[in-house]
């Protein structure tokens, strides 16, 4: 087996800025989506819509007890993360591809798959800059946790009713967060 030990990053206005240019997500922060209101008017913008065909939004709630990003892959649609929770919990990362479905899978089959082919974001909880944004469609992704003896965390999600998970098929690889930098 092929562990790929990932380096994590702390989350910071920086980084998600860099992940928001790479089309990998949607901030959804203050400031960010702000529309010239005149005086006595309220102005709206659509920043997406579901696809057709994955049904109604839900709101779910995620709890992370694994260290293996067994989980990792991609959905055909967009998905939100609210990051609200904390206190005293394990430390969750969230591992994202720079790469596509298709270019990761050729990675892996080719078996030059490497940790700069992906960020390990430490989650931060509750931060109105770094806590809420889209996750794109198509971007292979997963969560997983470093346990130091705490309770599991927890966050929430908002997808499509019938939004399915296509699981990363990573063959000899396996992905780790590097233990001696846990936060």
């Amino acid at each position: 087996m092929n562990t790929i030990y990932l380096q994590p990053v702390e989350m910071t206005g920086q980084i998600m800025d860099d992940l928001e240019k790479k089309g990998l997500i949607m901030r959804l922060c203050p400031g960010h989506d702000e529309l010239d209101a005149a005086p006595g008017e309220t102005v709206w913008k659509l920043l997406y819509e579901p696809k057709e065909g994955y049904g109604p939004h839900r709101l779910i709630s995620v709890t992370v007890n694994r260290e293996e990003f067994a989980g990792f892959g991609t959905h055909p649609d967009n998905e939100e993360f609210w990051l609200v929770g904390g206190g005293d919990t394990q430390p969750m990362y969230l591992a994202i591809s720079f790469l596509g479905e298709a270019e990761l899978a050729a990675k892996i089959a080719a078996g030059t798959l490497t940790e700069s082919d992906f960020i390990a974001l430490w989650i931060k909880y509750n931060d109105p800059e770094l806590s809420f944004f889209v996750m794109r469609a198509g971007v292979p992704h997963g969560e997983a946790i470093v346990n130091c003896g705490k309770r599991p965390p927890s966050f929430y999600v908002t997808e499509s009713l019938n939004l399915p998970l296509n699981l990363t098929a990573f063959g000899g690889y396996e992905l780790k967060i590097k233990r001696g930098d846990s936060k």
